[in-house]
C-alpha cells in the first residue's frame, strides 16, 4: 500500500508540475480581458475537461500508438525530456520556442486546454509514468492534478488579487526549474534503457 502511495504522489507531482497551471494565469488572462469572471469561470471548466479528455485518450491509447509507430519507451522518454526540457526554459528564461497567434474568444478555452495544460510535455509524461506506475494510479494522479488545476484557474482572479502577478511568476519559476530536473531525469532514464 506504502509502495502505491508512493508512486501515486510521484505521478501526482510530475503531471501537476507539467501541468503548470500557474504559468496558465497570465495567459488566461490575456486570452480572456474582455470577459466577465462567469465567463472565465466557464472557459476554465471547457478547458480542463478538454485536457481531461486530451489525457484519458493517451493514458488509454499511447503505449499501443508507440507499439505501432515501432517506437520504443526508451526513445519516446528522450523525446519527451527534450520536449519537458524545453518547456522548463520558456518558464525559466521567458523564452518562446514556437510561434504564438492571436485567438478569437470561441477557441480560447481550446488554446488553455492545449498546448497550456495538456501539451507534449504532458502526453509524454503520460505514457511513460503508465508504463512505469500503472494506468490507474497515473489516471487517479492526473485526474487530481487536472482538478486542482482548474481550482487555481476558477479561483484566478482572486489569486491574483491575493498574491499578485509577481507571486504567481515565482511560483511558475520554480515549476519551470522542477520541470527541468525531470526532463534531465527522464533523458537519464531513457539513453540508460
Amino acid at each position: 500500500m506504502e509502495i502505491v502511495l508512493e508512486q501515486f504522489v510521484y505521478a501526482f507531482i510530475a503531471l501537476f508540475v507539467i501541468l503548470d497551471p500557474f504559468a496558465s494565469i497570465p495567459p488566461f488572462f490575456g486570452l480572456t480581458r474582455k470577459m466577465s469572471d462567469d465567463q472565465r469561470k466557464h472557459i476554465a471548466r471547457k478547458a480542463v475537461l478538454v485536457a481531461g479528455i486530451l489525457a484519458a485518450l493517451f493514458l488509454v491509447a499511447g503505449s499501443s500508438l508507440l507499439g505501432t509507430l515501432g517506437i520504443s519507451l526508451s526513445s519516446f522518454k528522450v523525446a519527451g525530456g527534450i520536449v519537458l526540457g524545453l518547456m522548463g526554459l520558456e518558464t525559466v528564461l521567458n523564452m518562446h520556442f514556437g510561434g504564438a497567434s492571436k485567438p478569437d474568444q470561441d477557441s480560447v478555452a481550446i488554446l488553455i486546454a492545449t498546448p497550456l495544460l495538456t501539451g507534449p510535455g504532458m502526453i509524454s509524461t503520460i505514457i511513460v509514468l503508465s508504463q512505469q506506475v500503472g494506468q490507474v494510479t497515473t489516471g487517479l494522479a492526473a485526474l487530481v492534478a487536472l482538478l486542482l488545476a482548474y481550482a487555481i484557474l476558477y479561483l484566478a482572479p482572486l489569486l491574483r488579487k491575493a498574491v499578485g502577478d509577481k507571486t504567481i511568476e515565482a511560483f511558475s519559476k520554480i515549476m519551470g526549474l522542477v520541470l527541468l530536473a525531470l526532463a534531465v531525469e527522464f533523458i537519464r532514464t531513457g539513453l540508460a534503457g
